[in-house]
């Protein structure tokens, strides 16, 4: 019975530096006065021989940072940056010859012009409109509507990647395949790939794409794209 009540633990609250601590006492220690005090971390201290654990500090430490990220990633998702530079002219009222010309004066390029300028890979201009741009890359796979990405959004590298790898149809590894099922990390792979294959250079997927970064990348995936063509490739 005295082992009992020496080891028997109590449901009582007790004080701890961090406020209030629901964790169990010892009665032993209850009865010597002894507060939950952090010695060895700020979560843990020894008492008597005895480790004793507060995790209720930890527990709300946990909870604040993972509110914190979470809150992070929707912000990172629901904001999407502008453009502030505007063009001195319009560039929808450019042919493809003199559109690319005028890319390589833009400080950064929008989502629209990275989507025309991938597309002339392959329709050649069909499409004529931001939105028909867009749904056609969606359709090809080279976009994803989940993305919500408007026509006058800054072009990040991921994204860019992102259309190069599918419209040049690279070779995938099998962790870019899980990311493109997954949607985890599919823009970053995308450019890995695109680096590997000398198309685009490493970066970090949100990293802005200036006017002249898009220009030498589309340059680069048309020549990848004639060596795939050639008999020798």
């Amino acid at each position: 019975m005295a082992r009992a009540e020496a080891f028997g633990r109590i449901s009582e609250p007790h004080s701890s530096p961090f406020g209030p601590c629901r964790r169990p006492l010892p009665a032993a220690d209850r009865t010597r006065g002894k507060t939950c005090l952090p010695m060895a971390s700020p979560f843990r201290t020894i008492r008597a021989g005895q480790r004793h654990t507060c995790r209720c500090a930890s527990r709300c430490l946990g909870v604040a940072t993972a509110a914190l990220l979470v809150a992070l990633a929707c912000a990172s998702g629901c904001v999407s940056p502008r453009r502030a530079f505007t063009p001195a002219v319009d560039p929808a009222t450019l042919d493809d010859v003199t559109f690319l010309h005028y890319l390589a004066t833009v400080p950064v390029a929008t989502v629209d012009e990275g989507c025309r300028s991938v597309l002339m890979l392959r329709d050649n201009g069909e499409a004529q409109t931001p939105e028909s741009r867009r749904d056609r890359l969606i359709d090809l796979g080279a976009l994803k509507a989940t993305w919500s990405l408007a026509p006058d959004q800054i072009l990040d590298k991921g994204t860019l990647a992102y259309m190069l790898r599918t419209i040049c149809n690279m070779p995938r590894g099998l962790n870019e395949t899980l990311a493109m099922r997954t949607g985890l990390g599919d823009r970053r792979y995308a450019i890995r790939t695109c680096a590997r294959e000398g198309v685009l250079s490493y970066g970090l997927p949100h990293e802005p794409v200036t006017g002249g970064e898009l220009v030498a990348a589309i340059a680069k995936a048309d020549e990848y794209l004639e060596a795939k063509t050639r008999p020798d490739g």
